[in-house]
């Protein structure tokens, strides 16, 4: 895999699955980036302002209430030294992100769906750190890079989300 012509950039993965965490490394790695990995705390708004970011990669389901996630994507989005820092949530609320997809793409806020394909994700980072202010919709992140959207494949499909969009 090649690596992207654009300078190394800082990218934060907030998970709290040790495994996922070790996955995004090696796709972030991959691309040519240096990450940093965090289990959700409480501090990680504090964090997160002072280590500034080049691009958050966020969970939505962390800790105990498992809108953890949610909570620091608020926090970060309201707080000035953050607010301009793109974001990638990488997720399984499908149903959650329908729900709020709306403030999503008025913040700016790319979706990549669990499972997901390593080229999916690979794709939104490239878009979040090229083009930080557009926010694609989860049908285009779901779709395979280059392909028509609406045609992705079946395996990307969550049993619990109809195959139609509704506008």
């Amino acid at each position: 895999m090649a690596v992207s012509e654009t300078k190394s950039q800082h990218v934060l993965v907030v998970n709290d699955t040790e495994e996922i965490l070790d996955l995004f490394r090696d796709i972030v790695e991959g691309l040519g980036h240096r990450m940093t990995a965090w289990s959700y705390s409480p501090d990680d708004l504090a964090k997160v302002t002072e280590i500034q970011p080049d691009l958050i990669i966020l969970d939505l389901m962390l800790g105990p209430t498992e809108l953890q996630g949610w909570a620091l994507l608020q926090k970060v989005r309201m707080n000035p030294p953050t607010e301009s820092i793109p974001v990638v949530v990488c997720t399984a609320a499908t149903n959650w992100v329908r729900e709020q997809e709306g403030w999503l793409a008025a913040n700016a806020v790319k979706v990549v769906l669990k499972p997901f394909k390593v080229a999916h994700l690979e794709h939104a980072i490239r878009q979040a750190l090229e083009l930080p202010g557009v926010t694609a919709s989860a049908e285009l992140v779901e779709d395979e890079p280059g392909a028509e959207p609406g045609s992705s494949s079946p395996e990307s499909a969550d049993a619990d989300t109809p195959t139609s969009q509704e506008n």
